[in-house]
This record gives structure tokens, sequence and C-alpha cells, in this order.
């Protein structure tokens, strides 16, 4: 090979390594940037947000929250009141059934009334009754509906209506007026007169009775629970019973027929 055609040669292949590279050039460019790309996804993940939401989107959605929300709260309201309304109404109905609208001439009545106080001598004692009733006029009088009085002794004295008059410390019975003594007396009679203060039960009604001693009749009578004594008088009628003359008993007293 001669001088001339060597140097030939080596410009073109100079030429050729020339065009080579500038064709190479913009696909290695172009690769090299696809391959940043591609290479790293996360970084451009990181980079970009991909649920960025504008202003009006955000309003848009609380708004509907918003609306959701008060449908939730408008729902809980109704059905509380479907279920807690008839409860509500029926209680209010039947309050306003119970209560009664007391006239001027219309008395108060106490269900089952229990007075309690002691006599002169300190003893205790308590009267019930099924009802009570003040009266108007005198507050201190009180009607009583099938009254009973049960002092510190045990005794009992029970009737189907009576009167206390509080402030005196007096009981009125009357309609079989039943008396159980203490003492183990059983009597009865039309109507009785109590002061429970001095424990004295008087009457002038004819009076009934048995006991441990026998059985009794008069037509008139005083009890004394301080004593123990009963006074009998007037058509006095007396039956004993010779088995039981040991038992205890209260003193009987008869007196002549006036």
């Amino acid at each position: 090979m001669t001088a001339t055609s060597s140097r030939i040669l080596r410009q073109a292949g100079s030429s050729f390594d020339a065009l080579s590279y500038l064709s190479i050039q913009p696909i290695v460019s172009y690769a090299a940037s696809m391959t940043d790309k591609t290479l790293h996804p996360d970084a451009m993940q990181t980079w970009a947000p991909q649920r960025r939401l504008t202003l009006a989107q955000a309003r848009r959605r609380s708004d509907r929250v918003g609306m959701i929300r008060m449908f939730f709260v408008a729902a809980a309201a109704i059905s509380a009141g479907i279920i807690i309304g008839p409860i509500v109404a029926s209680s209010l109905n039947g309050s306003s059934q119970g209560i009664t609208r007391i006239s001027g001439d219309q008395v108060i009545t106490m269900i089952n009334p229990r007075f309690s106080g002691r006599n002169y001598a300190g003893e205790t004692y308590t009267i019930t009754a099924e009802t009570a009733q003040r009266r108007r006029d005198d507050p201190e009088t009180i009607d009583l509906k099938r009254p009973k009085l049960i002092n510190e002794h045990g005794s009992e004295i029970t009737a189907p209506v009576g009167v206390f008059y509080q402030k005196d410390d007096y009981l009125y019975l009357s309609q079989t007026v039943s008396v159980r003594e203490s003492t183990g007396y059983e009597l009865q009679t039309e109507a009785a007169d109590i002061y429970v203060a001095s424990s004295q039960v008087s009457g002038r009604n004819p009076l009934t009775g048995h006991g441990p001693l026998g059985s009794i009749k008069a037509d008139s009578y005083e009890i004394s629970e301080d004593n123990g004594r009963l006074i009998l008088r007037g058509n006095v009628e007396m039956t004993i019973y010779p088995d039981r003359r040991d038992r205890p008993t209260p003193d009987l007293a008869k007196e002549p027929d006036s």
C-alpha cells in the first residue's frame, strides 16, 4: 500500500468515526434521559403528589361530610322521638289523670295516717286509720275511717269510724267499738270516749265482753289503764268461770244502780 492510499484510509476512518459519533450521541443522550426517568420511579413519586386537592375540591368534600353528619344526627333524633315520645306522653297523661283539682268546699284525704304521742305517765300511744280528713272549719279535728288506738301495754281499741280532737288528745269512736285489753278482756260497745293523755276509756252505751274471769254486761263502763280498773254501771251482769279464777284479772268494781 502506498503512502497516498494510507492517508486516504486514515482520513476516511476519521471521517467515519466523526460521523458515527455525531449519529450515536443523540441516541445516547436520549437513552440517558430515559434511564434517569425509569430507574428512579420512587423519587419521582415522592416529589410529585398523586392526590393534590384544590381548595374548591376540599370545600366540596367538607360540605358533603357535614351533610352526611347532619343526616345521621337527624335520623338519631327521629328514632329517639319515636321510641321515647309514646312513653313520655303516656306518663304525662297518667300524671294528669292522677291530679285532682280541689274546690273550695273539699278537704284533703290522708291515706294510712299515723298520730303518735305520750300520756301523762310518759307512755307512748299510736293512732292509725285507713283514711283521715281534717275539717276545714277546725283543722285540729280529724275524721277517721277504721281508726285503731294502740298503747304501750298492747291494748287495742278499734272502730269503723272515729273523730280525733288532736288539740285535746281526745278520741271518739262509734259503730261497734272493740276493746282488747292487755289483761285478756275483749269488750264490745256502740261508742267510746277515749282520753289518750290520761289513758281513760268510758262510754254511756251498753257494754258486753268476756275475759279470764268470765263474761260481763253493763249499761255503761269506765276503763282505766293506769291502775287496771274496769268500772261497770247499770244492770250489771257477771258470770264467773270457776276453773279460771286463779288467772290474773283486772279489778272489777260494780256500782249500785242510780
